[in-house]
C-alpha cells in the first residue's frame, strides 16, 4: 500500500495519509497476529492503545498465522448482512464500551445495509462506490485467493455505534503497492533513470513471470518498472535458473523506446564474487576482460544485450573518494551531488541495494551495499552511475 484514505459520512475524508506517516501511529508486536503485526499507539480515542484481534474465520484464510487463536464475536451486535468479520479493535478482548468491529465489504448494497442496521451515515460517494464495484483490487488491503478485501469498520463509543468508516489503500500503480523506489544518477547528480519495485498480494498463488516472496496468503509478486530520462520505458521480468536465468540477479529487462516503440532485451549476469557471498557458489567470473581499475575492489555483476557490445559493469561503491578516483581514471564526472555524496559517506544504508554478508561474519553482521555502474559502449567507458534505493526511510530525488 502507498497510502491510507478513510471515508465517513457520505464521502468526508476522515484520514488521508501516506504510509510513511501512518506507520508512526503503530508499534510492531511479536504477539500480534501476523496478518497485521501491529498495535495502535496510545491516542485520545484509545488512551490504553488498541490491539487488532482477528476472528477465527478471517485467520482461517491465513494458515501460516499461528501466533494466537482467532476470536468469535458472539458477544457483539453483528449486522447479519456481513459475510466476513475481520477483527475486533480494542484495548483488550473483553472491551465492551469503546471498540471497532472490522468487516470485509462485499459490495455497496451490503455497505448500505450495514449503515442502516447501525443507524449510521453511509460513508462513501458514488465515485468510491464505482471502485468497489469494478476494481476493488485498486484499494484493497488483503487478498484471499481471488478476493480483494476492502475493510470497513463500525466504531463504538460508550457502548453505542458512533461512526461507520471505509478504509481504502490506493496505490500509484493500480493493483500494486510500492515497496521500493530506485534512481540512478550521473554527471554530478543528474537523474538518469527512475522507477519502482511494486508488490501485489497474490492470494497464495504464484504469478507467472513475476518473482514472489513470502508464503501462503502472504505471497507477494514483485514487478519492477523504470523510465530512462524521457525516452525509454523498462519493465523487468523474473527469470528462473532452470530456464537459463542467473542464480543471483534473476531478472531480464524489456526496454521500449517511447519514440519508436522498438524493443530490446537486457540481460543480467552476477559476478563470481557475488555468487560466493549470496549462495556460496563457485560458478561465474569477475569480468576481468574489462580491465577495471584497482579501486574497483568488488564487482557485483553486469548487464548486457545480445545484439550489441553495450555493457554496464556494477561494482560496490565504498565512499565518495573511491568513486571520484574511478571517475578521474576514465575522465568522467562524478555521479553524485552534495546530497548523494553525504549519503554515500555518512549514511550508505539509505542508498543500499541490500544488506549482504560481505565480510563473511554471519547473521547480524551484514553491511549495506551501494552500487555504481560503468557503462561500456564499443569498449569505451562512457558513463559512471550511482544508484539510490529508497524503502521509505528517506527521500529520493
Amino acid at each position: 500500500m502507498d497510502k491510507e484514505t478513510v471515508y465517513v459520512n457520505g464521502g468526508e475524508i476522515y484520514k488521508d495519509e501516506a504510509v510513511k506517516t501512518v506507520v508512526n501511529n503503530y508499534t510492531y508486536s511479536k504477539t500480534a497476529d501476523e496478518v497485521f503485526s501491529f498495535t495502535k499507539n496510545v491516542s485520545e480515542a484509545y488512551p490504553e492503545g488498541k490491539q487488532y484481534i482477528f476472528t477465527e474465520e478471517f485467520k482461517s484464510y491465513f494458515p501460516n498465522d499461528n501466533r494466537r487463536v482467532g476470536i468469535e464475536l458472539t458477544n457483539y451486535d453483528l449486522c447479519p448482512d456481513v459475510d466476513l468479520w475481520i477483527a475486533l479493535g480494542a484495548p483488550n478482548e473483553s472491551e465492551s464500551q469503546n471498540y471497532d468491529l472490522f468487516f470485509a465489504v462485499d459490495n455497496t448494497a451490503q455497505l448500505k445495509s450495514v449503515a442502516a442496521y447501525y443507524n449510521l451515515p453511509y460513508p462513501i460517494t458514488s465515485e468510491v462506490e464505482n471502485i468497489i464495484t469494478n476494481s476493488p483490487e485498486n484499494i484493497h488491503m488483503w487478498k484471499i485467493g481471488n478476493r480483494s478485501i476492502v475493510p470497513a469498520g463500525v466504531q463504538y463509543r460508550n457502548g453505542q455505534p458512533s461512526i461507520l468508516k471505509l478504509y481504502t489503500y490506493p496505490t500509484e500503480v493500480a493493483g500494486w503497492s510500492t515497496w521500493m523506489k530506485g534512481c540512478s544518477y550521473h554527471n554530478k547528480g543528474e537523474l538518469y533513470e527512475s522507477g519502482s519495485v511494486l508488490q501485489q498480494l497474490t492470494g497464495g498463488a504464484e504469478k507467472e513471470g513475476y518473482f514472489t516472496r513470502g508464503s501462503g496468503n502472504y505471497k507477494r509478486a514483485e514487478s519492477i518498472e523504470s523510465t530512462v530520462l524521457d525516452f525509454t520505458k523498462t519493465k523487468y521480468y523474473f527469470t528462473k535458473v532452470a530456464d537459463g536465468g542467473d542464480p543471483v540477479i534473476m531478472w531480464e529487462a524489456e526496454e521500449t523506446s517511447l519514440d519508436s516503440n522498438a524493443k530490446r532485451i537486457k540481460k543480467y549476469e552476477s559476478s563470481k564474487m557475488m555468487r560466493q557471498v549470496i549462495g556460496n557458489l563457485t560458478s561465474g567470473h569477475n569480468f576481468e576482460e574489462y580491465n577495471l581499475p584497482d579501486d574497483v575492489s568488488f564487482v557485483l555483476g553486469r548487464s548486457y544485450y545480445e545484439d550489441s557490445d553495450d555493457t554496464e559493469v556494477f561494482f560496490v561503491a565504498t565512499d565518495s573518494a573511491q568513486v571520484k578516483r574511478i571517475a578521474d581514471h576514465y575522465g568522467l564526472q562524478v555521479p553524485y551531488n552534495d546530497r548523494l555524496k553525504d549519503k554515500l559517506d555518512n549514511d550508505p544504508a539509505s542508498l543500499r541495494v541490500r544488506h549482504y554478508d560481505m565480510l563473511g561474519l554471519g547473521e547480524g553482521n551484514f553491511v549495506p551495499v551501494v552500487a555504481c555502474g560503468l557503462v561500456f559502449v564499443d569498449g569505451t567507458v562512457t558513463q559512471l552511475k550511482l544508484y539510490e534505493f529508497d524503502r521509505g526511510e528517506g527521500s529520493v530525488g
